[in-house]
């Protein structure tokens, strides 16, 4: 089928397994170059550079799904789960292209030479360079799920196909580094003749519609 998408990728989890075995990684801060991140895109979660990033720095570890809270603080007729991402505002971040809008310099927190100023054990302290209390990260931190085989989702983010190109049923996805986003995608992939894909793979198993009615794609991971 053709495949369009309106607004940022979206995940509607069907059988994952890290909702269960509790696989779920949220305390490394994003890489600052990137500014967008989407539900349904991978990462790696690289603790040898301590930080989520689309470079794994080990060449051993395997990329993990972008699944984040969705928190849309705009009224509910304004916006919807496709509104939803991850979006930097200095080293701060703000969830939808309206909070963006409206959020104002609160958010614009890099190259600010502030300092705050709080009283522990009865001493006074100052922290130069932040406005916030010393256990706030510096940066942002995705909430990255551990696929494993056999794991079922419904999503939208895949490569975007123009032309005659469409998703079927058996198609075979692997995550591959999209140099605008500095992320993860899912794009469609073959193995050349006589050779197997290698790495993490995923199989079209439905080609589907998201709860909005737009394009998706169920999969499930095979390898």
């Amino acid at each position: 089928m053709a495949f369009t998408r309106n607004g940022y990728g979206q995940v509607e989890p069907n059988q994952l397994s890290a909702q269960k075995t509790g696989q779920i990684y949220a305390s490394l801060p994003l890489d600052t170059n990137v500014k967008v991140l989407q539900n349904g895109e991978f990462m790696y979660y690289d603790y040898a550079s301590g930080k989520v990033v689309a470079d794994d720095s080990t060449g051993m570890a395997e990329p993990m799904l972008v699944f984040n809270e969705i928190k849309l603080y705009e009224p509910f007729w304004r916006t919807s789960y496709k509104d939803f991402a991850m979006i930097r505002v200095g080293d701060n971040y703000v969830t939808s292209q309206a909070a963006t809008a409206g959020y104002g310099d609160g958010a614009e927190t890099t190259g600010v030479n502030a300092s705050a100023t709080w009283t522990e054990g009865g001493e006074s302290h100052t922290l130069n360079g932040h406005t916030e209390y010393p256990y706030r990260m510096d940066g942002i931190a995705p909430r990255l799920l551990k696929t494993n085989v056999g794991d079922i989702y419904t999503t939208n983010m895949v490569k975007i196909l123009t032309g005659n190109n469409v998703y079927a049923v058996g198609d075979t996805l692997q995550p591959k580094k999209n140099t605008d986003t500095k992320t993860l995608q899912l794009e469609k992939v073959t193995a050349a003749q006589g050779e197997t894909l290698t790495g993490m793979v995923w199989v079209v198993v439905k080609v589907y519609t998201m709860p909005d009615g737009q394009p998706g794609l169920k999969l499930q991971r095979v390898q």
